[in-house]
């Protein structure tokens, strides 16, 4: 990520320079005009273009964290990337500026022509940089290998005789624990073994030993996953398993490199500025209806408070409390405060045990006495979970995610709970726009996985949308 941040960096100087530079060029135009903006205001415009440029070079795959692409291909995409950053300031100096914001009309074909020259240069001096860095042995790729055989140091002196600065640190095998690999490396029984044992930044695993079992195969993955670490290991009768996969041959051996979701890298804090953005933009229009709702809940039922957590599963299965306005009735409330510890022991002290079995099947009720009239209402319309967007906010949230699920539920998910935890929960989700309640929980499952397994920007665009019309209809909503 250190890498792409420099890089975005040395982009956007390369990009300003270029603007600059042909603003200056408006000399040799024959066709320059009389009047245009000034210099001032013209920097000031390519300031605020920012972040656009980034998202734009993002979007274009400049900035992945596991670049698979060669030199060819990167021309091709800043050829793109900048060509679509020019064209966004030629509309929008066509529809928005009272004076030109380019002083000729050949302006932006200088600004083309330097900023893709400028971008492909930086990013060669950033290279030679790198270099100098790995021969030094700083700002390396370091990796633990498991499997200490033959294909195993294959594929280990290759990567570390790729130039790329990656280091292999430790190997790991139960069988030569103890022993080193490649000369010098040290050999653990375990990864949490030779996790533990390095003081530098383990960037990824990859695994060689092709008889591992399939479960320790996904434990590897997952570990990965968690700790924010690469994974790739050389594929065997199992074939690939994951989500995204990309393979690439080192030394003649195919290499798998997999994750739970296709949501990495600058996509995750893509996601996240939306999050931010959306909630803080919700929050604010919102406000009133808050603090009507509000005053709702605590005049029908003054006994108990307004807000309530519920404890459900995070990222990586870590705790999290998701706000909610209170929908039941405070007598019946459940928690470890409260008489009633769980939704089964309030069913029987109301005498209602016939619901036992349907709570227990998809952990709702459709007319759940529970529930005050007011809260009956709030949930039909989904307005109980408009404090979501506090969680949004915080970061235990995401707009678009699986469902948040107790600790409970996550056993069913079996094998696939992995890939369901890789991602935050989400205020609406797949889930969410497709009957929601009226939805078998099996088919709840298949859904938060997909969702997990195939996540694009596209997806959670067309999952917001259908959302406002599916709370609209009420469905399934109970």
């Amino acid at each position: 990520m250190r890498l792409a941040v420099a890089t975005a960096a040395l982009d956007v100087a390369a990009l300003f320079v270029a603007f600059s530079v042909a603003y200056e060029l408006r000399l040799l135009d024959p066709k320059r005009l009389v009047a245009y903006v000034s210099f001032p205001a013209y920097a000031g415009y390519l300031a605020v273009a920012t972040p656009a440029w980034v998202l734009t070079f993002a979007a274009c795959g400049l900035y992945a964290t596991r670049q698979s692409y060669g030199r060819v291909s990167e021309v091709g995409r800043v050829l793109v990337a900048v060509g679509l950053g020019v064209m966004a300031l030629i509309v929008l100096d066509f529809f928005s500026f009272e004076l030109p914001l380019f002083p000729g009309r050949a302006v932006p074909a200088y600004a083309f022509v330097l900023g893709v020259s400028l971008v492909l240069a930086g990013r060669q001096v950033l290279r030679w940089v790198l270099r100098a860095l790995h021969r030094r042995e700083r700002a390396l790729h370091n990796i633990v290998v498991v499997g200490t055989g033959p294909l195993a140091e294959r594929v280990a002196g290759s990567l570390v005789g790729s130039g790329r600065g990656q280091s292999v640190v430790a190997a790991v095998s139960p069988t030569d624990a103890g022993g080193v690999f490649l000369g010098d490396r040290p050999v653990y029984a375990t990864i949490e073994q030779a996790l533990a044992s390095h003081r530098v930044r383990i960037d990824e695993i990859v695994q060689t030993d092709t008889t591992l079992s399939r479960e320790e195969s996904t434990r590897l993955m997952a570990l990965a996953n968690d700790l924010g670490m690469g994974y790739r290991f050389v594929p065997d009768l199992y074939g690939v398993f994951a989500a995204s996969a990309t393979m690439a041959a080192v030394d003649g051996v195919p290499l798998m490199e997999v994750r739970l979701t296709s949501l990495d890298g600058w996509a995750t804090v893509g996601k996240r500025i939306v999050d931010v953005a959306g909630s803080l933009v919700g929050l604010f229009l919102l406000a009133p209806l808050f603090l009507t709702v509000a005053l709702l809940v605590k005049v029908t039922d003054p006994a108990g408070p307004v807000l309530y957590r519920q404890q459900r599963l995070g990222r990586g299965g870590r705790a999290i409390g998701v706000f909610k306005f209170r929908s039941m009735l405070w007598e019946y409330s459940t928690g470890p405060d409260r008489p009633y510890k769980t939704a089964e022991e309030a069913f029987v002290a109301m005498g209602r045990q016939d619901l036992i079995e349907e709570f227990a099947l998809t952990q709702k009720v459709a007319e759940d006495p529970r529930v005050s009239r007011l809260g009956s209402f709030l949930r039909r319309t989904s307005l109980d979970e408009l404090p979501q967007l506090l969680n949004s906010l915080l970061g235990h949230l995401s707009l678009v995610g699986p469902r948040p699920i107790t600790p409970m539920e996550l056993e069913r998910y079996g094998e696939h709970r992995k890939s369901f935890l890789a991602l935050k929960p989400g205020i609406t989700g797949l889930w969410q726009v497709s009957g929601r309640s009226d939805v078998g929980y099996d088919q709840r499952v298949k859904l938060d996985v997909f969702y997990a397994e195939n996540w694009s920007t596209l997806l959670d665009v067309t999952i917001l949308a259908r959302t406002f019309t599916t709370v609209a209809a009420r469905r399934g909503a109970y």
